[in-house]
This record gives C-alpha cells, structure tokens and sequence, in this order.
C-alpha cells in the first residue's frame, strides 16, 4: 500500500495457499462504495481473497476448474456501479 506521495506504508498476506496468503496475485480492487473491503485475484490459487482496509483476511471464494464457480488463472478485478464484482479468467 503507498500513500498519494508514492511512499510505502503497508502490505499484508504473505506467499502460500492458506487463509489470508496469497499466490501470484494479479488484480486488486477496492469496493469503496460499500463496504471498503480489498478483493485480490490470485492466479496460483485460483480464487479471489478478500481482506479489510488494514489488511485482515476475511475470507477467500472460488477454485479451480471451469464451473460457474470456479476460476483458472484469475486476472484483473472491477466493480460496476451496481457492486458486482467482475473479473476474468484464462481457459487453456
């Protein structure tokens, strides 16, 4: 996390798979019309984590496979004015 300025001032999760640890993480969004909360895709772990503002982990959705519910490689997050959250996946 960095400041306006660009200096440092935070980060959180750690490399893993487990609650809160993140693996190739390659898209972020913020959900500041709502709830405030920051959404990471992840492509190794082919989900979507969530964490507070501070950087608490709150929970994780998704896995891998080709089902409705499921991710393969993750990449980029947005909001749409409705607060649905989109993103993409790669199918190989």
């Amino acid at each position: 996390k960095f400041s306006p300025d660009g200096k440092f001032v935070g980060q959180f999760g750690t490399e893993g798979s487990g609650p809160g640890q993140l693996n190739w993480p390659t898209g972020i969004a913020i959900d500041a019309a709502v709830t405030g909360l920051v959404y990471v895709s992840e492509r190794g772990n082919h989900r979507i984590s969530v964490f507070t503002s501070d950087g608490a982990f709150v929970r994780k959705f998704g896995s891998e496979g080709r089902s409705i519910d499921q991710f393969y490689n993750p990449y980029g997050l947005a909001f749409d004015k409705d607060g649905l959250l989109h993103t993409c996946s790669i199918f190989m």
